[in-house]
This record gives structure tokens, sequence and C-alpha cells, in this order.
């Protein structure tokens, strides 16, 4: 299966799902906007070129897109304004959390955010293709044995693949054929 299509169909369930948290509440419905034009008009410094890296911290896992750093239970504001405004937006009430939950799609990336205590944080961030990599080299099309040779062999089966966690995060990475078709990190709320 196509890697993008791939990830556009996880993407989309997980919009879905968010959606369907939404239709549990008649008086709210899902808001989808794009180019960076969002319920609140957050502004951006635009929209910037691939050249994406990841890291980790002592203590979270941590995804460089363009420069910026999105660790993982940030603050979601700020590195959202940093990444600039190429992005498609969508929101929905959270089914977990005070508040709405906020996906923002970039050309390679999806950031995921929650509210707690009237703040946005990240929540996830999603690499939708072969463009972007972590730090140590794994992307989309990697091998299950990179992925090991990479981040060890100490990691949790997941769903469909191997996770990874570093304090109040996890890395997973989901194989198809032995081949990754997904990473995903995420945040540890609680």
């Amino acid at each position: 299966m196509n890697k993008k299509i791939l990830s556009v169909m996880m993407a989309s369930v997980m919009a879905l799902s968010i959606a369907a948290c939404a239709s549990e509440d008649e008086d709210t419905a899902p808001v989808v906007l794009s180019g960076g034009q969002t319920a609140e008009s957050a502004e951006g410094s635009g929209a910037q070129e691939a050249g994406e890296t990841a890291a980790a911290s002592a203590d979270a896992y941590v995804f460089t897109y363009n420069g910026i750093e999105i660790r993982m239970n940030a603050p979601a504001n700020g590195i959202i304004e940093a990444l600039g405004d190429g992005y498609t937006y969508f929101e929905a009430p959270s089914c977990a959390y005070e508040g709405m939950d906020k996906v923002y799609t970039y050309n390679s990336i999806v950031v995921r955010s929650y509210t707690m205590d009237g703040e946005d944080y990240i929540a996830a961030v999603e690499l939708k293709d072969d463009t972007v990599a972590t730090a140590e080299g794994i992307r989309i099309g990697s091998t299950e044995d990179e992925v090991r040779a990479a981040y060890g062999e100490d990691g949790q089966p997941g769903t469909a693949g191997i996770e990874y966690t570093l304090g109040d995060s996890f890395i997973s990475f989901i194989f198809e054929n032995g081949k990754v078709v997904a990473i995903t990190y995420t945040a540890i709320v609680g």
C-alpha cells in the first residue's frame, strides 16, 4: 500500500474519531479550517521548507521540524506559532480532556494538542511521509531491524508495532511487511 495513502488514511481515521466524540454534543460541531485560519485567528510566521530532524531530551521525546522543537506535553501555542501558518486546522470537543482537541496538518507532519486548565499542550506528532526522520534516522520505509538497531531491543509491543517510552512520552513504529508505515510521538498525560 502506498505510504502516503496509508498516512492520509490514518489521519482521516483519527479525525473521524475526534468528530465522533463531537457528535455526542449536539450543540458543538467540528471546525475545519485551512491555511492557518483558526477559530481564534491565530497568526503564524508563514510556511517553511522541509528540513526535519528529531531528538530526545532527558525526560521526553522531542521532534524537530524546520528547526522548531516540538516536545510532548509542552505548551502548544508558541510551537504552533513558530511553525507558521502553512497548515490545515481541525478541532472538536475532546472526549478525554476539557476543551478542544486540535489538529494541525502540515506538509510532512500532523501535530495534535489537548487542553488542560485552559491551556493547549502538545499531545502527539505523526510523521506523514519519508521526507522526515527521527534523529536516529528512522523514517517511513525504514526496516524493523533498523528501528531496533537505532532504539534498542527493549521496545514494548504496541498496536501492530513497537513502542519506546522516555519520561512522559513514547514513540511508536507500526510495521507492514517488515517496513515502517507509521511513526508517532505521543505524550503521556496524567
